[in-house]
This record gives C-alpha cells, structure tokens and sequence, in this order.
C-alpha cells in the first residue's frame, strides 16, 4: 500500500471495485482510508 499512497495525491479521482464473489479484501479499507485522507473523490463499485 506504501506504492500507492505514494501517488494518491495526483488522482483526479478513483473507482475500487470489489469483487461480489471474494468480497473486501484487507487492503481494501486501507485503501479507501487512505484516499479519504488526501481528499480524492471516490466511487465504490
């Protein structure tokens, strides 16, 4: 996750889709915590 948060800050804005079949996955909630933290809109597909 330290890869991504490195370029949060230039997202205009970001679509994470979680799979119905394997659900949220552990990264997920660091990830979206992560883009509420810099501000980047964001979509939950």
């Amino acid at each position: 996750i330290a890869e991504v948060e490195r370029v949060l800050g230039v997202l205009d804005g970001s679509v994470p889709v979680v799979s119905a079949v394997e659900g949220v996955q552990p990264q997920t909630p660091l990830l979206f915590r992560a883009l509420q933290r810099v501000g980047v809109p964001t979509l939950i597909f």
